[in-house]
């Protein structure tokens, strides 16, 4: 996983309304296996978090204007020390608005993962331990403690330039419970929820088991494909990765693969205000759900997955 570029800076900040002090980093961390476990653990943390959102950015504006300090870094307009300073000095300023907030250590990495280049935002704490010195003896020992992540955000750097259509580019931890503790922070990336995860999820789950039930698949054939189904689904769970209908249905449904325009499960949203225009009525109510009408230019599956979003016979 090459590190391009990694910084940390310092927001002392107490929960008690007090000022947000800044401490800035003035170059870049130089390369150390150091840097190399703490991302690598930071993303094992960050993969393994629950309640996770994905979206994309808000229009840039005065209010939300992370994103073009990011394009500018991206074209070559500014170095990567220059872009996170002026980031952190925002995220101070929004601490010191939230009267909640807890300053720590921001971290500010961009590496590659495979062909992809990410950006990784995290707010970091530590915590006080113990350790064994070479005389034997105990000591006490801070470490920083990223299995109490709750401030972090990361961002599909090659999507977001890419795809212009992705709604699901930028993933960040949510507050718990309906928490706005976070919401800062959200605030600072300058992110929009782009995709219900929960409610695209049930309609992929469904999809796929209307798609089993009436492709007619023999017994073995048919625990394949739900196999295919559960590796894809803990593969990109330890990724940190939204399931994506493309990605599944040329797994599960070779023959007729989604096109490579149709980017994710975030576009049934579009096929299902236009199967609403064009479908015939539905057939009425059975055991089963009757199949969905021919999708020339879908895979089965994904002709599934619309029919799901809605109670009409798909077309696309």
């Amino acid at each position: 996983m090459p590190i391009r570029h990694c910084i940390v800076h310092l927001i002392d900040k107490k929960p008690d309304g007090s000022a947000a002090v800044l401490h800035a980093r003035d170059s870049e961390l130089g390369e150390s296996k150091a840097i190399e476990n703490l991302l690598a653990d930071l993303n094992e943390s960050y993969n393994a978090k629950q309640g996770k959102a994905w979206g994309l950015f808000h229009e840039e504006s005065g209010a939300y204007p992370f994103s073009g300090w990011l394009k500018e870094y991206m074209e070559g307009g500014r170095d990567f020390t220059a872009f996170s300073r002026e980031a952190v000095a925002h995220l101070q300023k929004l601490m010191e608005e939230s009267n909640l907030s807890t300053g720590g250590h921001v971290l500010f990495a961009h590496y590659q993962q495979g062909m992809t280049d990410y950006l990784a935002i995290a707010l970091l704490h530590h915590s006080e331990g113990v350790t064994v010195t070479d005389a034997l003896d105990l000591a006490p020992a801070r470490h920083l403690d990223l299995g109490q992540l709750h401030l972090a955000a990361r961002i599909n750097i090659s999507e977001w330039r890419n795809n212009a259509q992705s709604k699901q580019y930028i993933s960040f931890i949510k507050g718990k419970n309906g928490k706005k503790v976070s919401d800062y922070f959200r605030d600072f990336i300058g992110c929009q929820e782009g995709v219900d995860a929960p409610s695209e999820t049930r309609t992929l789950l469904k999809a796929f088991s209307d798609f089993v039930e009436h492709e007619d698949f023999a017994e073995e054939q048919a625990r394949e494909k739900t196999k295919t189904l559960v590796d894809y689904a803990s593969t990109q769970a330890k990724l940190g990765e939204p399931i994506t209908l493309q990605e599944l249905s040329g797994l599960i449904d070779e023959d007729r693969p989604v096109p490579s325009t149709n980017t994710s499960a975030t576009r049934i949203t579009a096929c299902r205000r236009k199967s609403r225009r064009t479908s015939a009525p539905s057939a009425s109510s059975s055991a089963s759900p009757a199949a969905p009408r021919a999708c020339p230019s879908a895979s089965r599956l994904t002709c599934w997955a619309r029919r799901s979003n809605t109670t009409k016979a798909a077309t696309c």
